[in-house]
């Protein structure tokens, strides 16, 4: 995140005033977010389905 840029310091302000932080670490892989990206670097971006991001919103295994 540049803080120079003023994109990025309007991102991080709305996400703070909605009590978010940005973070450029990866994601844990027990969240959503981190199977998600597990998943795309095993299988590729293109076998990404709408039904893996409600899988992993569910808790439920991501299948190819």
């Amino acid at each position: 995140m540049d803080m120079n840029d003023p994109q990025d310091v309007a991102a991080a302000f709305w996400a703070q005033m909605l009590g978010f932080t940005i973070s450029e670490e990866p994601p844990p892989p027990d969240t959503p977010l981190g199977r998600v990206r597990a998943f795309v670097a095993e299988h590729g971006q293109d076998a990404l389905r709408d039904e893996h991001i409600r899988a992993a919103i569910e808790g439920r295994p991501l299948l190819p």
